[in-house]
C-alpha cells in the first residue's frame, strides 16, 4: 500500500473527502517526525513502537576500491510490533486439502 493508497482507505472508512484525509494523514506523519527528532518513542497500543536507535561509528570498506573508511555514529529509526501485533500476523491459516482421484 502507498499513501495515496492509505489515504483513499482513510477517505472510505471515515467518510472523509480525499483532500481532509491527506490533509489528517500528512498531520499524524508530521507529528511522528517530530517526535523521532527529539529522540522520542511513539507507542501505538494494539500496533507497536517507533523508536530511535544509536548506532555507533564504524569501520567499513568501499566495494568499489576496497578503501577502508570510517562510517559516522548515526541515529535510526526502529519499530517493535505490539504482542498483539505479532499474534495476529502468526496466526496459521487452514491449509487447503489437495483431493485427488
Amino acid at each position: 500500500m502507498n499513501k495515496k493508497e492509505l489515504v483513499d482507505a482513510i477517505a472510505e472508512e471515515t467518510g472523509m473527502n480525499k483532500k481532509e484525509s491527506r490533509k489528517l494523514l500528512n498531520v499524524i506523519i508530521g507529528i511522528v517526525i517530530e517526535e523521532m527528532k527529539k529522540d522520542g518513542k511513539l507507542l501505538l497500543m494494539r500496533f507497536g513502537t517507533f523508536f530511535v536507535k544509536r548506532k555507533p561509528a564504524r569501520r567499513g570498506m568501499n566495494p568499489s576500491t576496497f578503501v577502508p573508511i570510517e562510517i559516522p555514529a548515526k541515529r535510526v529509526v526502529s519499530f517493535r510490533p505490539s504482542a498483539y501485533l505479532n499474534s495476529l500476523l502468526k496466526r496459521k491459516r487452514g491449509r487447503k486439502r489437495i483431493v485427488r482421484n
